[in-house]
């Protein structure tokens, strides 16, 4: 091959080279373009507010895409970007084969971040944002969005202070309160003047003294020789920067001590019961007396010298009387539960309330309360029925006790209701009224609950133990009514619409009790003499005797009773607290109740003594209806006296009620 021939083969292989290099060019660009076309799917990521669009960056977290700009490309079936920007709170977002091409995201802006702080050091400081407490300490830190937010500290001790913060995103603010004490004064007087005061251990000075103090609590401790030492405790802060103490020092007393048997009667020294040991007054002459139902009581007269301890001796004698037992037919009798044998029987018997039981197969059994007298021969005699006639004679509260109302029987007896002037904490419109009882009442034990007085409205929760309250005493009038018709007795609230038009006298169905009938209850009811209160005459509380306002509802209402604690804060289920000695529930506390009598007071001529009334329902009209009781908002302790009454026209929050009615 000549040199012409070689060059014409070298640029063939040259042409032939550079064709295949193109066509192999071309096939790689469209094989792109056709993934780029098929494979490829784009989504434009739109970012708001503006202010974040401009500055957004982006980044691929997880699946298979890329981006460009803002523009997500997805090679995969799904994938997750993170979109963020300086100053907001960046976020993922999840994208797949469903996802609309156009993605608005919107970016929140970073909140500002303030911490707070206050010297003096106070741990139990109150923090506010704009009127709403957020927190309680010493610091304070808080998230917050852009604007402008009052800050503000309080402390019932210091002067409160606020100021005006002004937050912008992602900002780091801070703020220090120096606070100023509050400055008050005391003025503290005794009688007699002349004693010398310590407060918090610290002797000040002697009364009458006016000290200046910064807001705080302080104990203070008042003592003169030949006097009893008086202890107390004044707080100044916010709102009460002034404190006026008047003291009454009590003469130095000597301590009585009773050694008694049996026990559980009541110890009295010159007619007012006290505790054994107790603190008496010293160089005077003390009658001191103990009695206790079915003994006979005991007295001895004694003086003490100032410091003096004394222990006086008691050994009651049991008081018996004479019994008489009979029925219409043969029956076993019991007393207490013990067997006695048959009818008829005389029994001497201890003078304090007996049941006497009377059991016969076939008959209804019957008991019956007896007191025995020292002084004469009681009777008892017994009308036993079969259980046909039992239940026909004495409309049995059948219904009542299938929704859980039980009654006790409940013999009345004379008594004086209201309070005498001389009782501690009694209010003027409690004359006292001598009253007398034909007939007997059964009373039941428990007030009306919710879920009683849902089956009558047939709305709310039939299962809630819980008193029922906000309800009228027409409501509780006409729920008593309905009561009776389950049962097949005369209803003995004759209503109209929204109007008592009278009451029937001779019927037996149910009804709320007077208010004679509940103070006997709650003062005389199985008890040797009356008590001041329902659970007896002392007046020291033991924690979870009733539900009161206890220390729970300190700050939200104007009186608690001071260190009490019964662990419900509002309403308690019916029962929650030991019956009392009557053998009722919650007669002291939890709800107020409704009784059956007008609201009246009208001045008594003759000093505070109405007139005797016999089956006494109140007078026949007034303002309102009488509410008895206490509630667990009752926060006095002169309102937890079985005396004192109330004045109610509108349902409350406390008020409820339980149920009557005749048993003859």
């Amino acid at each position: 091959m000549n040199a012409l021939d070689s060059a014409i083969d070298s640029g063939v292989r040259k042409h032939r080279l550079f064709a295949i290099l193109s066509g192999s060019a071309l096939v790689i660009v469209l094989a792109v373009y056709l993934f780029w076309l098929f494979l490829l799917q784009g989504f434009t990521v739109i970012v708001a507010p503006s202010e974040a669009r401009e500055q957004a960056e982006f980044r691929t977290v997880s699946g298979a895409g890329f981006m460009l700009g803002n523009k997500l490309y997805l090679l995969g079936s799904n994938s997750t970007i993170e979109v963020r920007a300086p100053l907001y709170i960046s976020q993922d977002v999840n994208v797949d084969s469903s996802t609309a091409s156009n993605i608005e995201v919107t970016l929140k802006p970073q909140p500002a971040v303030l911490v707070a702080t206050i010297t003096p050091n106070i741990t139990d400081a109150l923090w506010q944002i704009d009127g709403v407490t957020l927190d309680e300490g010493a610091n304070f830190r808080v998230e917050l969005p852009e604007g402008e937010f009052e800050l503000s500290v309080a402390h019932p001790f210091y002067q409160p202070q606020s100021t005006i913060i002004t937050a912008s995103k992602g900002q780091q603010l801070s703020h220090e309160f120096s606070l100023k004490p509050v400055v008050g004064e005391m003025q503290i007087n005794s009688v007699p003047v002349g004693a010398e005061v310590s407060l918090d251990g610290e002797v000040v000075g002697n009364t009458p003294l006016r000290l200046t103090r910064n807001g705080g609590s302080y104990d203070i401790r008042l003592e003169a020789e030949g006097y009893e030492p008086v202890t107390d405790t004044v707080r100044l802060s916010v709102g009460n920067e002034r404190a006026t103490r008047n003291y009454q020092l009590e003469l130095l007393k000597a301590t009585l001590r009773a050694a008694i048997q049996p026990t559980g009667g009541i110890l009295t020294v010159n007619e007012q019961p006290i505790a054994s040991p107790a603190r008496v007054n010293a160089n005077q002459t003390l009658l001191v007396r103990y009695e206790k139902e079915g003994y006979w009581p005991a007295s001895e007269r004694i003086e003490l010298a100032p410091g003096e301890e004394s222990t006086v001796p008691f050994n009651l004698r049991m008081q018996m009387g004479t019994v008489n037992i009979a029925a219409n037919v043969p029956a076993d009798v019991y007393i207490n539960g013990a067997a006695q044998g048959r009818v008829p029987l005389q029994l001497s018997l201890q003078t304090v309330p007996q049941i006497v039981e009377f059991r016969r197969e076939g008959y209804r059994t019957l008991q019956l309360e007896v007191r025995p007298s020292a002084s004469a021969e009681r009777n008892v005699t017994a009308e036993l029925l079969t259980e046909f006639d039992a239940r026909r004679a004495e409309g049995r509260p059948l219904f009542a006790n299938t929704i859980g109302i039980n009654l006790l029987p409940v013999s009345l007896q004379a008594f004086t209701m209201g309070s005498p002037l001389s009782e501690s904490g009694r209010n003027r419109n409690e004359v006292e009224r001598p009253v007398t009882f034909t007939r007997n009442i059964w009373l039941s034990t428990h007030e009306i609950t919710e879920g009683q007085y849902a089956r009558f409205t047939g709305q709310g929760d039939t299962t809630s133990e819980l008193p029922v309250t906000n309800v009228s005493w027409l409501d509780a009038a006409r729920f008593t009514n309905w009561l009776s018709a389950q049962e097949g007795l005369l209803p003995f609230y004759i209503i109209r619409g929204d109007t008592l038009v009278d009451v029937r006298l001779d019927s037996r169905g149910y009804r709320l009790p007077s208010e004679a009938e509940w103070e006997f209850v709650a003062k005389h009811f199985r008890r040797a003499a009356r008590t001041q209160y329902i659970w007896g005459n002392q007046s020291v509380l033991r924690d979870n005797q009733a539900n009161f306002a206890d220390e729970s509802l300190r700050g939200e209402q104007t009186f608690v009773l001071r260190d009490y604690e019964d662990e419900h804060k509002g309403k308690a289920p019916v029962g929650s607290y030991p019956a009392d000695r009557n053998g009722f529930y919650d007669l002291a506390g939890n709800v107020r109740e409704w009784v059956h009598d007008y609201y009246q007071l009208q001045p008594i001529s003759n000093g505070n003594i109405a007139p005797t009334a016999e089956d006494y329902l109140g007078p026949d009209n007034g303002n309102g209806r009488v509410v008895k009781g206490a509630s667990y908002l009752t926060g006095q302790l002169e309102l937890l006296r079985a005396s004192a009454r109330a004045q109610g026209t509108e349902p409350a929050a406390d008020i409820g009620f339980r149920i009557a009615r005749y048993h003859n």
